[in-house]
């Protein structure tokens, strides 16, 4: 994720942030907008109006419009705390959301919690709009949950969520980690999903097949209980010699079930399906039956 610097001209400094500030905290917006953190940037920079906001997030960069160091006219509140003491981040594309506009939320979550280690603050010290106007913003990121946007942050920082209890999915019997959270009532989106994982000490979560099905696995039993078979000497083709050489059941009925076990669906003994179960075999992230 870029990050870069395109800030007010000083000459505009009586209009757009003519105070010098000791930020407290950060202020997220949403633009309900279409346009891009360049061409919010520039709207802001190019305009008299006493509306200005220090940094804008779209899906591919963080553009930075006033210093940290100024004030900026963005929360509704006069001369109140939100103007006077808050960073405020607009997040674009929020008026159609979509895919950019998903991308720019985890672009923006990334760089909150950049900032939040940077100035040693908390989680508490992320603040919306809403929370010093009465103006539904951040509009999108409210739709979707603000708890989620900070399950976000929080999975970002490293640290836990609120609940030490864990799903019990002993009695699912699939391979979608999603479908398994919803069936036991679970928040399965996927910051949830990232903090979950680390809970359960898998490192680095970026939803891979691999990181779900051992999710799934552990949740079912005990961490105790969950071995994978691995073969990373082989330098072959075969599937069944693989399975051969660590003297591993290699029949069609074993490898049918080692495939469903891993989320390999509708086994049918295919060079490709045998080739996902040779890799996985090799990468030692062959769950074992």
């Amino acid at each position: 994720m870029n990050i870069k610097q395109n800030l007010v001209n000083e000459d505009k400094y009586s209009i757009k942030c003519p105070y010098e500030m000791n930020a407290e905290f950060i202020v997220v917006h949403n633009t309900a907008n279409d346009a891009s953190a360049e061409n919010e940037i520039n709207y802001m920079k190019s305009n008299n109006n006493k509306v200005s906001f220090h940094y804008a997030a779209d899906d591919k960069e963080i553009v930075q419009g006033i210093p940290e160091n100024r004030n900026a006219w963005h929360a509704g509140d006069g001369n109140g705390d939100g103007n006077r003491k808050g960073i405020a981040i607009e997040i674009c594309y929020s008026k159609s959301g979509g895919d950019r506009f998903t991308k720019a939320e985890q672009n923006a979550v990334i760089f909150i919690a950049q900032k939040l280690k940077e100035k040693g603050w908390g989680i508490d010290k992320v603040k919306k709009h809403q929370d010093f106007a009465s103006k539904n913003c951040p509009h999108r990121t409210l739709e979707l949950g603000w708890d989620r946007f900070l399950n976000m942050i929080k999975a970002e920082l490293g640290q836990a969520s609120t609940t030490n209890d864990l799903p019990n999915l002993t009695n699912y019997n699939g391979q979608s980690i999603v479908d398994a959270l919803n069936s036991v009532g679970y928040d399965s989106s996927f910051s949830n999903r990232k903090i979950l994982a680390n809970k359960l000490g898998i490192s680095n979560y970026t939803g891979t097949a691999e990181q779900n099905l051992k999710m799934i696995a552990l949740l079912k039993g005990n961490t105790s209980s969950v071995t994978y078979l691995k073969n990373a000497n082989y330098k072959g083709s075969s599937i069944v010699e693989a399975l051969n050489q660590i003297k591993v059941d290699s029949s069609y009925s074993y490898r049918s079930k080692l495939a469903s076990k891993n989320g390999i669906n509708n086994y049918k003994g295919t060079a490709t399906q045998n080739t996902q179960l040779l890799n996985k075999l090799k990468m030692g992230t062959l769950i074992k039956i």
